[in-house]
């Protein structure tokens, strides 16, 4: 289930960033919470329906036709097919009629979600 982020999810947004390699080696997650807090992207947390933990982050940028998937991060034990598309399906649920879209990083995962929905 989709959770938008609320400042005292800080901890648990960080801590899902940290598992991003490229944000890691430079502890730069603090720095990319802030940039997507200053330009207003949404950011949402992926809760899990059998124990409600936290499971999942995702960072958007919103545009006038699109949905950009900037950051995407799962923990370990959750970096599941299922989870991760039914992230997808809960984002592109919040946002119907806008296509979603992946940096260099994230379109192949949008790519295999997009021909699994097919």
């Amino acid at each position: 289930m989709l959770v938008r982020y609320r400042k005292d999810y800080q901890k648990i947004a960080l801590g899902l960033l940290s598992l991003v390699k490229d944000l890691r080696k430079d502890n730069r997650f603090m720095e990319e919470m802030d940039w997507a807090l200053a330009n207003d992207w949404p950011i949402f947390l992926w809760k899990d329906m059998d124990d409600s933990h936290f499971i999942g982050i995702v960072i958007l940028e919103i545009g006038d036709c699109y949905v950009l998937i900037r950051r995407l991060s799962f923990t370990p034990s959750e970096r599941t097919g299922h989870n991760i598309f039914s992230l997808l399906d809960g984002v592109h649920d919040q946002y119907p009629h806008k296509r979603l879209m992946g940096t260099l990083a994230t379109q192949p995962i949008i790519s295999m979600w997009e021909r699994n929905n097919e």
